[in-house]
């Protein structure tokens, strides 16, 4: 019977013809009622479980079809909230030089819940002022990604959404370009590309006109996947191609890893340090994080790799450090390396204790040699900078036998400790006459360190840092606390050939008691440290001290 009625139906109208508007308004009604179904289900979901992450996807991208939004674009705007593993790339016109911060995440103090972005906003490095751009259908909230500006478009690959308490992860293999005349985004295909991941690295190589890829991880929740595979996208053809490594290849390579730095200077590709996880070798159910401090540089034309030979004042082993390439004047192309997190494992990887940095170091690619980055105060006399060239000349001379005990001394305690913790490396190597006076009082010998009293940016992971002409531009970050993750948002630059100090443009608004409260204790450790004679370490400290000093190591060291 029902069917003869809807046959009577569709004859009628083949005879009189459709009524106008009518199926239009039924397909809107019933899409309506889906996408309803569908939000209502995502919020059930999500009600017994907030970290179920399809949920939280699905409820996100019903959001944003609900929006039908037009494009709307906000200028002299607050400063970008706290953030970290933004990406984070210059953009340089006629009409003036900008820098374009895109997604991330920020870790809330007070509920310690990650929440995860996908807002673009624009800064204007001339005016210093941001502008926020509110761009329909583009990529969904997303942070470790990477991106790069190819003319008058930007690419994003890849990434990794985190669900509120960090349980579960959704990591990306999209490809998207955002055309920065427009502001339209468009979803790229991605078949044949690489796999699903984040914590990777992404350069623009403009000599051959492609993009290059490396390394990353992908975690399912039970492992994580660390990559060394390396990828090239044609900007002409917009697709992917492997580069290696080949299956049961022998070739000489860098092992998987994420966290790390790279840039391409001309034909050759770096890589500098990073971080993987390894299963133990007796016990399965423990895994042991590795931070590197290896050097690799790859022909691109032959796709050969080259492991480098450590020379200079080099950085130690280090992951989710910020890495910029600049060209100076006059020493040519070298890479600004900032901060990053140094691991390390105690009672067989059951206690994970980890370092953040701050410092700052250049790598002079043609030299092929590490500088530690000194900055020096501005001179406001002739006198004041003829009196610093002789204490550098001084200095110089003192540490030109590099087989003294001066020298190894100084360069072993000062790469390798930092804060408090340079008085603990006295103790333990019990240096004692011209070296201990050297580092503990550096006026006796004429040093003026100044500079160390200068203003700078905290330690941290996950910064954001660009060059944009000469200018070293830095955002964000995040520190740990103990247990608790503190993400950053102050923003510093520095005149990247001067070195003459960092300089303020917002201080961070996140965390400062915390913050403030660590350095006390920091302080206080370093009094008893200074105190101790017998060379004894922190070795009766209490079980809830040795608690804190914990870090969680999660898969990240993006």
């Amino acid at each position: 019977m029902g069917s003869g009625r809807d046959k009577r139906k569709k004859a009628k109208e083949r005879k009189d013809g459709p009524v106008v508007g009518v199926g239009t308004v039924k397909t809107e009604k019933k899409t309506a009622k889906n996408e309803a179904k569908k939000e209502r289900r995502a919020d059930k979901r999500l009600e017994g479980d907030e970290d179920d992450i399809d949920a939280l996807l699905a409820r996100m991208a019903i959001e944003e079809k609900a929006k039908k939004g037009s494009l709307e674009v906000s200028t002299d705007v607050e400063p970008p909230g706290p953030r970290v593993s933004a990406s984070f790339q210059p953009y340089i016109t006629p009409r003036g030089s900008f820098l374009f911060l895109f997604g991330g995440e920020y870790v809330d103090v007070s509920t310690e819940k990650v929440n995860v972005y996908k807002d673009l906003y624009r800064f204007d490095v001339d005016k210093r002022k941001w502008s926020k751009i509110d761009s329909p259908n583009g990529p969904p909230p997303r942070s470790a990604h990477q991106a790069v500006i190819v003319k008058n478009t930007m690419l994003v690959f890849g990434g990794e959404f985190t669900s509120p308490n960090q349980e579960r992860f959704h990591h990306y293999k999209d490809l998207w370009r955002l055309d920065l005349t427009t502001w339209e985004w468009d979803c790229l295909p991605a078949k044949g590309g690489p796999s699903a991941r984040s914590g990777h690295r992404m350069v623009l190589q403009p000599l051959k006109n492609r993009v290059l890829l490396f390394g990353g991880f992908y975690d399912t929740g039970r492992e994580v996947k660390y990559y060394n595979d390396l990828w090239e996208l044609n900007l002409e053809s917009m697709k992917w191609t492997s580069l290696g490594p080949a299956a049961g290849a022998t070739a000489l390579w860098p092992s998987p890893r994420s966290g790390c730095g790279m840039a391409v200077v001309g034909d050759t590709l770096w890589v500098f340090g990073g971080y993987s996880k390894a299963k133990d070798d007796e016990d399965p159910d423990l895994e042991h994080g590795k931070t590197m401090e290896d050097i690799w540089a790859c022909n691109t034309t032959t796709c050969q790799w080259e492991r480098v030979k450590k020379v200079g004042m080099a950085p130690g082993a280090r992951a989710s450090f910020a890495l910029s390439a600049h060209a100076h004047p006059k020493a040519g192309p070298r890479a600004f390396v900032f901060g990053g997190v140094s691991d390390n494992e105690a009672k067989g990887g059951e206690d994970l204790s980890s370092e953040f940095h701050n410092d700052l170091y250049t790598f002079n690619f043609e030299r092929r040699r590490w500088f530690a980055a000194e900055l020096r105060p501005p001179a406001d006399a002739k006198g004041k900078k003829a009196g610093t060239a002789e204490q550098a000349d001084k200095l110089a001379a003192m540490t030109s036998d590099k087989n003294s005990a001066l020298y190894r001394a100084a360069v072993k305690i000062q790469a390798s400790y930092r804060g408090y913790k340079v008085r603990k490396a006295y103790i333990a190597y019990r240096i004692g006459g011209v070296v201990s006076e050297l580092l503990y009082s550096p006026a006796t010998f004429g040093l003026d360190l100044s500079s160390l009293n200068m203003p700078k940016p905290r330690a941290r992971i996950g910064a954001l840092m660009a060059v944009v002409a000469n200018t070293l531009w830095l955002l964000g970050g995040t520190v740990e606390i103990g247990s608790k993750e503190i993400t950053l948002d102050d923003m510093w630059c520095l005149d990247a050939v001067k070195l003459d100090g960092w300089q303020l443009i917002r201080e961070n608004t996140v965390g400062e008691e915390l913050l403030k409260k660590a350095a006390e204790d920091s302080e206080s450790e370093w009094e008893e440290a200074s105190g101790d004679e017998d060379g004894s370490d922190d070795s009766d400290d209490s079980e809830e001290e040795r608690e804190k000093a914990k870090k969680k190591s999660g898969p990240s060291k993006k």
